[in-house]
């Protein structure tokens, strides 16, 4: 399934739910658009859902990267959430599992915006191993 982009809002962060698959081509031109649209709107604060997404590939990650990178020259800060095994696999296989904040759902990641909320950003090579072992058991 390409890719498809729905926008929701939630305390003022701005929420992308991804849907189906983010891959080189068509998929990571719209994202770019998308995101160049928030940027646009003055939104700096974006929380990526990543729950239905069936794929994602190096250049998807790394416009992930450019998304971060932009928005904290901004002043502010891209959150993943929903992410399952195969998405973490990625992040790890490319050693950036430290790189994005993480969250282990949509609460914790637009919590993680404002500075007087408690939360707490997921390890992500810990929660693969995880995983594994739940997969293990099956």
């Amino acid at each position: 399934m390409p890719l498809q982009i729905q926008h929701r809002e939630r305390e003022g962060i701005e929420i992308l739910d991804l849907h189906g698959r983010y891959t080189f081509g068509e998929e990571d031109i719209l994202c770019r658009d998308e995101f160049q649209l928030l940027l646009d709107r003055g939104q700096n604060k974006i929380v990526v859902n990543c729950k239905d997404l069936d794929a994602i590939d190096s250049v998807g990650v790394g416009t992930l990267i450019w998304m971060e990178e932009t928005l904290a020259n901004l002043g502010g800060n891209l959150a993943l959430t929903g992410l399952r095994l195969d998405h973490m696999e990625v992040l790890v296989t490319l050693k950036l599992e430290t790189f994005f904040a993480v969250f282990e759902n949509e609460t914790e990641a637009v919590n993680s915006f404002f500075p007087e909320r408690h939360v707490a950003r997921v390890d992500v090579l810990s929660l693969v191993r995880r995983f594994k072992k739940e997969d293990q058991k099956k």
